[in-house]
């Protein structure tokens, strides 16, 4: 008997935490699943009225009375909803589960950023911003913006690496008059093998805006066809996140026409006025400090896997199994919130994740 009491604390403990988990479980399934159920719910009803279930009814016992149908509990009969007011009654109910699910999914989510157990990731927003096409004579010169947008978290550095058609095109210069960098690292030009880079940055807090221009690069027109042009794999967008993320999620590609039709001695006149050359070296325009270097090193991107694994190693040493748990107890509550934040956004409501 001595022994069943002395067990009696440990069966309440057992049962709390089961009922904690059952309760973690249930909000993040209605998190998820809450709106789809809301939607499926009642057209789920007008076609299979009998395989429905009322909620409030499958909670009662016999007998009981059920406030949604109205009626008493039969469960010989079905817990189906009696009538269509049962069922708009349920999906209320629904409605609020989920929202109230979700609200306290943003406050655990938002509970563990401020008790500091992990390092969210970066998401990849960014994407540059490239004609859909173009054509133009031979000879003609015609810019092409190294422009980027969906910034989300600010950036502080950009790598732009473009790939294009050498026979058909050469680069004549990249300028900088209108970006937004401050500082400038690298500018590599090569007609050879047709590839030229552009890096660039500026200080905290970084480029904030949506979107912005990091230079220009001219090319000019040799050989009539097709001439495609690419950003490469090997550019970086790095956020101002203290990880240096790249999020870039897409490199995309053009291509030109060039047309067989050379462009007058006049017209190639007017556009060497076009072009601004830069000298080399350290140089200052306007505001922008300028470091120019053509070696062939480059800026390497950190791999986000092992980033990942590092900083799950870190929070095991600092904070041990617990830092870990709150780490995918974090992930999830992103990925679930995550889910509406891109719906609203394409809904043109921007509510941004804490």
């Amino acid at each position: 008997m001595n022994e069943l009491i002395k067990l009696n604390p440990l069966l309440i403990l057992v049962k709390v935490l089961l009922y904690v988990i059952s309760c973690w479980v249930f909000i993040h399934f209605f998190a998820i699943l809450g709106v789809f159920i809301l939607v499926a719910y009642p057209v789920w009803w007008m076609f299979f009225p009998k395989q429905s279930i009322c909620f409030s009814c499958s909670t009662r016992k016999d007998g009981d009375y059920c406030p949604l149908c109205k009626d008493t509990v039969d469960r010989k009969n079905g817990v189906m909803p009696k009538s269509s007011r049962s069922v708009a009654l349920n999906s209320v109910n629904v409605l609020l589960v989920t929202i109230i699910s979700l609200s306290l999914v943003y406050l655990e989510h938002t509970l563990l950023d401020r008790l500091g157990f992990f390092v969210v990731e970066t998401d990849k927003t960014v994407s540059f911003v490239i004609p859909s096409k173009g054509q133009y004579r031979l000879g003609e010169i015609f810019p092409l913006k190294i422009e980027i947008s969906g910034v989300k978290v600010p950036v502080n550095v950009v790598q732009a690496d473009l790939g294009f058609d050498f026979e058909k095109l050469e680069v004549v210069e990249v300028s900088i008059q209108e970006s937004f960098a401050k500082v400038f690292l690298q500018k590599e030009i090569n007609n050879d093998i047709g590839y030229v880079r552009l890096t660039g940055g500026l200080p905290n807090p970084g480029l904030t805006q949506n979107r912005g221009i990091l230079g220009t690069v001219y090319f000019k027109t040799r050989v009539a066809g097709l001439a495609q042009v690419k950003f490469l794999p090997t550019s970086l967008v790095l956020a101002n996140d203290g990880r240096g993320t790249n999020v870039i999620k897409e490199f995309p590609e053009i291509s030109y026409l060039v047309l067989p039709e050379r462009i007058s001695v006049e017209e190639e006149k007017l556009q060497e006025g076009l072009i601004k050359k830069d000298v080399l070296g350290a140089t200052e325009e306007d505001d922008k400090l300028v470091f120019f270097d053509n070696s062939s090193s480059v800026l390497g991107a950190k791999d986000e896997t092992v980033t990942s694994e590092r900083t799950l190693q870190e929070h095991f040493k600092d904070h041990g199994v617990f830092g870990v748990i709150f780490y995918y107890l974090e992930r999830l509550d992103h990925l679930v919130l995550k889910i509406y934040v891109d719906v609203l956004e394409k809904l043109k409501i921007n509510i941004p994740l804490p």
